[in-house]
């Protein structure tokens, strides 16, 4: 079937007359600071006494004349003047929905963000409202100015206002009037200082989070997730266009092509063979490779491509006295699969080809739910463990989930993994509440034991399959991170290193500013890997855009170390794209692209989708999820790195397949493992008391 795609974009017409802006060096009652990156040859002429060099910005009332005062005429073609045409396109937006009587706020990228109160979901503890951002960009796509819509997500404002409320410390932001405030921020300036004592908190309404839900008693309804994000996102960006965008007031300020989303251009769109997406797994009985697209059909079928290497196994539990007869239960499901009609696991040895055994002189039962950690220390420095031999696996029935509000609790799973991690020993929580509903359905409860038989098998060594395509002798380093939002702080992991067929090599982490540290542990990932084999290419895949001084030590690492191999950094935006997506009308109303689809959205810059569906449709069910794009930005120090035109499929086409070696769940991916595992460590280890253990920084443990 041939593909349709359409993106969030609403093409505008250059303005008729070329707008005049008024200046002035003084912040002047209903101005707005131009920044000193924007001051063009033009500005600098306009105040021919003064000198710009030492000022960090000037002000202008865009339009609005002021006497006696320079101006200039936007010149379109200059990127600098362009950028201050955006400033003041992005002004009109927000005065327009101001005007409407919305609350209008930036985004986390600092776009215009519009909170359209919705007529259905509200209930006497909040109101509902559906949240749209706009991006705008100029021939991008197309040789005219671009506006993005994109769907935001919804937000819960409570009816009770801050007045009203005892428990403050859990309010976070805040509606006040047509805007909102973090009512934690800190009063480090005058400014924010004569803001906090202007606010009346009787009419200052906080934003529903669970831990204030949960302090207030606000019940707590389960979120329904839509089965296909596509469909709800373009049907509430489509109405949310038809309402209020495609209106004659609106379109004065933004005079469509059409009232409708653009077409993606035909030569922007490409795809990647999913031949290449092919992964090996274990060889049959007559030495013959096995392949396969899809791990969740071909686990049911192949082998994994390689086990463990200690031959015995040994899996104990820990959990609290009360909950020791719903074990064996749980283990026999595990060991020896379900009792169902349709059977797809048949217990650990079938599904992933490995032996194991209980362990019960390893069993580990404490009282104290709340605090069990000095029960399970004086019971773990009582046992014996025979690691030359043995390699141990330990199941944590957590009494809780990971949504509990209080924090203590959530830690709790954190000790208990570094304990014995320190012990040589790994482990897998499993939340004993949804483990008792899930055993009382044996048909939904298989594929739960599907994905931790999956992850104990790679946690202890073995490899549950690779890429069947590695024609490239190539080093990828992942970098990701995982921001702690109660510390309001950053982590990384970096050097996560990959061979080119995929396999994990090992993993360092920092705080985010430690940059040389970073820059030294990725040389180090270059230096081990070169000094065994020769690297076609050394490929950074990075959580952000890689700032200059992270990336110069990198380079003049590589220079010391004389490889004379291009560098690539590939910005990979792990957050699903959601400013900008594109979608199929031609796939019976399901709206995702073809797995392996790419579109190029700028010079070097890319939207890649990460799918199960494939051309053929044979595999794909909607519990496959239907996932979004991922952003990517390529750039490289080196200046050649791009004469070759095949070098941006090819990189591309790896992060495809490294979308493809997720080892805690059987669900495709749209994310990299290159940035997803060293997320999953960022925001485990630095939680621990005393860092991971060298002999565990070359395992996947934290799965």
């Amino acid at each position: 079937m041939q593909e349709h795609l359409k993106t969030n974009i609403l093409n505008f017409k250059w303005p008729s007359s070329t707008p005049v802006i008024y200046l002035s060096l003084e912040d002047i009652e209903g101005s707005h600071p131009i920044h000193r990156s924007k001051f063009s040859k033009q500005i600098k002429e306009a105040f021919p006494d003064t000198d710009l060099s030492g000022l960090e910005h000037i002000f202008t009332t865009f339009t609005q004349e002021i006497p006696n005062a320079p101006s200039i005429k936007i010149n379109l073609v200059k990127d600098k003047e362009l950028r201050i045409y955006k400033q003041f396109l992005k002004h009109q937006l927000k005065n327009y929905f101001l005007e409407k009587g919305y609350i209008v706020v930036k985004n986390f990228v600092r776009d215009v963000q519009v909170w359209i109160p919705s007529k259905k979901g509200n209930t006497v503890d909040y109101n509902l409202y559906y949240k749209f951002s706009f991006k705008i960009q100029f021939a991008k796509l197309t040789d005219l100015p671009e506006l993005i819509v994109s769907y935001d997500g919804t937000s819960k404002v409570l009816t009770k206002s801050v007045q009203d409320i005892e428990e403050t410390e859990f309010i976070k932001r805040c509606v006040y009037g047509q805007k909102t405030f973090n009512y934690q921020m800190d009063l480090d300036s005058e400014d924010r200082e004569d803001f906090y004592n202007s606010i009346d908190f009787s009419q200052a309404f906080p934003i529903f989070n669970l831990q204030l839900a949960r302090a207030i008693s606000i019940p707590i309804e389960e979120l329904e997730r839509p089965k296909n994000k596509y469909e709800k996102y373009v049907t509430l960006i489509s109405n949310f266009a038809e309402k209020y965008l495609f209106t004659e007031d609106f379109k004065a300020l933004f005079p469509f092509k059409q009232d409708a989303f653009i077409d993606v251009p035909g030569n922007r769109i490409n795809h990647i063979n999913p031949n290449l997406g092919l992964l090996e797994f274990g060889k049959d009985q007559y030495g013959n490779k096995k392949t396969h697209l899809v791990p969740k059909k071909a686990m049911n079928i192949l082998s994994p491509y390689r086990r463990p290497n200690n031959q015995n196994i040994k899996i104990f539990f820990i959990c609290h006295t009360s909950h020791k007869n719903d074990v064996l239960k749980f283990y026999d499901n595990f060991k020896n699969g379900v009792q169902t009609e349709k059977v797809f696991y048949k217990g650990l040895e079938a599904y992933v080809n490995i032996k194991a055994s209980s362990s019960k002189e390893h069993f580990i039962e404490f009282t104290n739910e709340n605090d069990p950690i000095p029960e399970i220390i004086e019971k773990l420095e009582s046992l014996t463990f025979d690691h030359d031999n043995i390699k141990y696996a330990a199941f944590y029935l957590s009494p809780f989930d990971r949504f509990t509000p209080d924090p203590d609790d959530r830690e709790i799973y954190i000790r208990i993994k570094e304990l014995f991690l320190n012990e040589g020993i790994v482990t897998q929580v499993v939340d004993y509440e949804k483990m008792v509903v899930n055993i009382e359905n044996q048909y939904n409860f298989q594929f739960s034991l599907q994905n931790m038989a999956l992850a104990i098998h790679a946690k202890l060594g073995g490899a549950p399959w690779k890429l069947a395509v590695t024609d490239k002798k190539e080093l990828v380093i992942g970098v990701g991170a995982f921001t702690n939002q109660g510390e309001n702080r950053r982590y990384i992991a970096s050097a996560f290193s990959f061979q080119n067929n995929g396999l994990f090599r090992n993993f360092e982490y920092f705080n985010q500013n430690e940059t040389e540290l970073l820059a030294g542990s990725i040389l180090k990932a270059i230096r081990d890997f070169t000094s065994v084999a020769e690297a076609d290419k050394v490929v950074i895949h990075f959580y952000k855009e890689m700032k200059y001084e992270e990336l110069k030590p990198i380079i003049e690492g590589m220079h010391k170390l004389k490889l004379g191999v291009p560098l690539y950094i590939l910005n990979i935006n792990k957050t699903e794209s959601e400013d900008i997506i594109a979608y199929d009308l031609n796939w019976d109303n399901k709206l995702m692209p073809v797995s392996g689809t790419y579109i190029r959205i700028a010079e070097n810059q890319f939207l890649l989708f990460n799918n199960a569906r494939y051309p053929s449709d044979r595999f794909y069910s909607d519990t496959d999820g239907y996932p979004f794009p991922i952003k990517i930005k390529i750039s490289s120090p080196d200046e050649d790195a791009f004469e070759d035109v095949e070098v941006i499929e090819e990189l591309l086409t790896q992060v495809y397949q490294f979308s493809r070696l997720y080892w805690k769940s059987l669900r495709q991916q749209n994310v990299p493992i290159t940035i997803k595992y060293p997320e999953m460590v960022a925001q485990i280890a630095p939680r621990f008391e005393n860092g991971v253990p060298e002999d565990a920084k070359d395992t996947l443990w934290f799965l």
